[in-house]
């Protein structure tokens, strides 16, 4: 089934892991995709996924970055119809440890930059009527130790999607948020999360989730499809777990 057959779809964060995923399931079912992260070596493995994926090298913390985005999509597929907000950033750091300048740098990038993409695509999207979906955390219920920093940006992300699902309704824009619990991707390979080692902070928290196991990027990438489809028009200011039961 072709869903996604003359659409266009955005996706940040896409070099691996979700992003990837989502890019890929959306060009199966149709969509052009255009994915965007920092790593030119790792784009260039996801469009060799599948003949609809395009990428663009671009650091959305930067304006410049974000306004060339937006001129690609509109030279290239001349507009935007799904955006997905999947860039993020997940310090683990206990409070008596953050530097500003880390508090600076997570709130850049999970929030003030996906607040600015999305502006710079609201005129594209309002007029497809094209819908916003963007990555929250189950960490926002599960009160993790050590990532308050983190779960604070995604608190907002999650208020934001409720807030402009009801401005933007009347444009026929709907805006919906997934609450991303324990997946695997290649975050846990490159990042020493406790002093205990990576493995022990996997099975610690493989423990609380109540299905027993981390999902798939997949898992992720088959929510998205559905809120991005027609299926899911008349649904909008919604926030879907998949998490495992993680943050319930």
């Amino acid at each position: 089934m072709q869903r996604f057959e003359q659409k266009t779809a955005l996706v940040t964060g896409a070099g691996t892991g979700i992003g990837q995923a989502i890019a890929v399931r959306l060009a199966q079912e149709g969509a052009k995709v255009l994915v965007v992260g920092r790593t030119e070596k790792t784009l260039q493995e996801t469009t060799a996924l599948h003949p609809n994926i395009a990428y663009a090298v671009a650091d959305i913390e930067k304006d410049d970055d974000v306004q060339k985005i937006v001129q690609q999509l509109n030279q290239k597929y001349g507009g935007l119809d799904i955006l997905i907000n999947n860039a993020g950033w997940a310090p683990v750091t206990p409070i008596s440890q953050v530097k500003i300048e880390e508090y600076d740098k997570v709130f850049g990038i999970n929030v003030r930059a996906l607040v600015n993409l999305t502006l710079q695509c609201l005129p594209m999207l309002k007029a497809r009527k094209g819908n916003i979906i963007n990555m929250s955390s189950a960490i926002c219920r599960n009160h993790l130790p050590n990532m308050s920093m983190y779960a604070g940006t995604k608190a907002a992300v999650e208020i934001f999607t409720k807030i402009w699902a009801k401005e933007l309704g009347a444009d026929g824009v709907r805006v919906n948020s997934i609450s991303v619990g324990p997946i695997e991707t290649p975050i846990y390979d490159k990042t020493d999360l406790s002093n205990d080692g990576i493995q022990d902070h996997i099975d610690r928290i493989r423990k609380t989730i109540p299905l027993g196991a981390f999902g798939k990027s997949e898992d992720v990438a088959n929510v998205t499809a559905f809120l991005a489809s027609d299926e899911a028009r008349f649904i909008t200011g919604s926030d879907y777990s998949v998490d495992g039961g993680f943050g319930a």
